[in-house]
């Protein structure tokens, strides 16, 4: 970067936001900017309101791509069939969930419902998983129904995960008749007589509200709604009373097209987008960070972000979450930066970083590498997301834009289109530090033996040509996260997701079943441990129920792996060997059998390269899960690298 430019960007006076590290440039910034190019283009510029006198048939040309909302009423329907209506004209087509007394209304519902269907599973938090796999896999909202007490206590973990992973997740729970409040009834969820559901969800949820009478309710519901779908997305959760879902309503408005309560981000102003362009083009050693908040932008930006990024010869990294938003195959991806991710993003991070443009990612934990001292390397900090509250919570920001990531992308990609790289030959030292780069770690990387036990890494090595085209893959917690972030290369339009919010175990194994249900066209693959297996295994009963093609692959080793190697890494008082973490060796492949999926187990490197067409192909054919059962050596040590000694241990310096 230009030496006179960062120096006066320095020497600006900053205001310090309340509770956070984040230095917000005055507005002067802009204009201390030397050397700039022409203004913003005018499509980019904010302009005030004008006033206007055309008449309203000439409204729809005034209006040009703004679609207006529409409603159709509705006459003389229950609380239950208007709660359906509106998750219609949302186009769910499934709703995920348990029945029970308290519920009942709204099941008998669906059941006369032509076009939306109840899928039962074996377990509420499995069935919330689903939702949560639905959500991911469409983009539309996930819903789970389950009964009043334990049926929404049971829901809670899968509720959570979703909400903290930012997933639009809408959850109905039942509840006793108002009547009945206060008598102490069979699973009354109140204050006065059981467990008040309402408060245990506001804790997780970003909306938690009872229906107490039917007039209520529209309004109410429509809240929770757009709750739901605000960005960043949420969980929104409605008690609702048997008495209340049977009301019946004289009058009630539905939208006539989905996205009727989903809030519109202001865009970035360009001002402050011309100002990170500009950073980014004059950049000796730039680097973009897409976190998970960037998935929408790169669904609809990817090809012209791809081109922009190439045009100014700009790494990528990517966080956990964020991994395949670009193609680990391109010349400029970096990996992983992360937990398990990759040693090159790791090398280039720590050789100093002048611009680091993050974009929709909350550097939590996982994004940070257990909030490692490497990312101090970076000298200027442009932080985007939607959300105020994250930007600078772990580094110091010098642009923060809390704006849609979308419009931060769009615009980068508008103004590149009038300019060309600040220094060809940075850009081509650059060009070849990044080629060097890449070829010195993959020569360094371990060729696998072709004897010997299974490895999670043969594993991954023969999964990931299977990847390809419309794949879907659900990775689990646990040693199977590190694997799959470390081994393997995402090239969109696969797609990856993982539950690091709340980091819960079990959770792909219901989370597949959502994703291929809304999804079918897809190919829906979970990776799994056999310790989460174990915990909502049962589920594949859910899948077979449903004519489920899902695929599941589970590293079997016999342990509580992460646990094994992490208390090892910490105390090394006892050996891998030990009972203790140890699950017991069950039969997995016959556990699957018995539940009516297929079900196979490969030990050796090489088989499950044979294996995996055919499994593809019966899971599309058959319309039943496949559960492969991977027998791996319990010895291998995850790519956590220093994960385990960093748990219970300080944060590290900034300094350092």
């Amino acid at each position: 970067m230009s030496q006179p430019v960062l120096a006066k960007l320095e020497k600006l006076p900053h205001a310090q936001a309340e509770g956070a590290s984040v230095m917000y440039p005055p507005r002067g910034t802009i204009s201390l900017l030397q050397e700039l190019p022409a203004p913003p283009p005018a499509s980019l510029r904010e302009e005030g309101p004008r006033e206007t006198r055309e008449s309203r048939e000439e409204l729809p040309a005034l209006l040009g791509p703004t679609r207006l909302r529409s409603f159709r009423t509705l006459e003389d329907v229950t609380v239950a069939d208007a709660l359906l209506a509106h998750l219609e004209a949302e186009q769910v087509e499934t709703v995920f969930g348990i029945p029970g007394g308290n519920i009942a209304p709204l099941v008998q519902a669906l059941r006369r419902h032509p076009r939306m269907r109840y899928v039962i599973g074996s377990h509420e938090g499995g069935t919330a998983f689903m939702a949560d796999g639905y959500a991911r896999a469409t983009g539309k909202l996930g819903v789970c129904a389950v009964t009043a007490g334990p049926g929404a206590t049971n829901a809670l973990t899968g509720v959570a995960s979703a909400h903290l992973d930012q997933v639009p997740l809408l959850v109905i729970s039942g509840q006793v008749s108002t009547e009945r409040f206060g008598l102490s009834a069979i699973q009354e969820s109140t204050d006065e007589g059981g467990v008040n559901t309402v408060e245990m969800f506001r804790h997780c949820t970003a909306s938690s509200t009872a229906i107490v009478e039917g007039k209520s309710f529209p309004r109410l519901l429509e809240r929770a709604l757009k709750v739901a779908h605000t960005v960043p997305h949420g969980a929104a959760h409605v008690s609702l009373p048997s008495n209340i879902a049977r009301q019946k309503l004289e009058r009630v408005s539905v939208p006539t097209a989905p996205g009727a309560w989903r809030g519109t981000l202001p865009s970035a102003p360009a001002s402050e987008v011309y100002a990170a362009f500009e950073l980014l083009r004059r950049a000796k050693r730039p680097l973009v960070y897409l976190g998970s908040g960037a998935r929408e932008a790169m669904e609809k930006w990817g090809r012209e972000f791809t081109a922009f990024v190439h045009r100014f010869c700009v790494p990528v990294a990517t966080s956990l979450r964020g991994k395949g938003l670009f193609s680990e195959e391109d010349p400029l991806s970096l990996g992983v930066l992360g937990i398990a991710g990759s040693k090159r993003a790791e090398q280039y991070m720590s050789e100093g970083v002048d611009v680091l443009l993050v974009l929709g990612s909350r550097l939590g934990e996982w994004a940070t590498k257990s909030f490692s001292s490497l990312f101090h390397n970076s000298h200027t900090v442009i932080q985007v997301d939607a959300k105020p509250s994250v930007i600078g919570q772990f580094l110091q920001v010098n642009l923060p834009i809390v704006a849609d990531v979308s419009s931060v992308v769009d615009g980068l990609v508008e103004f590149s289109h009038g300019s060309g790289p600040h220094d060809e030959r940075q850009v081509r030292e650059r060009q070849r530090h990044l080629d060097a780069l890449r070829l010195a770690h993959r020569a360094a990387t371990p060729t696998l033996p072709e004897e010997g036990p299974l490895k999670p890494q043969h594993v991954m090595s023969e999964l990931n040509p299977h990847l390809d085209g419309h794949t879907d893959l659900y990775v689990d917690m646990g040693n199977c996260t590190g694997w799959a972030t470390h081994c393997l290369r995402i090239v969109p339009p696969a797609r990856i997701f993982y539950p690091c919010g709340l980091s819960s175990m079990g959770w792909s194994v219901g989370a597949v079943i959502g994703g291929k249900l809304g999804r079918p066209e897809n190919v829906a693959i979970a990776l799994t441990g056999d310790g989460s297996f174990l915990m909502n295994g049962t589920e594949l009963l859910t899948a077979v129920r449903h004519r489920v093609g899902a695929i599941y692959l589970v590293l079997n080793d016999n342990y509580l792996g992460m646990v094994n190697h992490g208390e090892r890494a910490q105390q090394g008082e006892y050996p891998l060997e030990d009972p203790f973490f140890s699950l017991g060796d069950p039969d997995l492949v016959r556990f699957a059998e018995s539940l009516g999926a297929r079900a196979y187990e490969v030990t050796r490197p090489g088989q499950l390269a044979e294996l995996l067409p055919r499994v593809l192909e019966k899971a599309e054919s058959e319309r039943l899960p496949q559960v492969i059962v991977a027998r791996i050596d319990y010895r291998e040590v995850p790519p956590y690298g220093d994960r385990f000694s960093a748990v219970g241990s300080h944060l590290p310096d900034a300094e350092a």
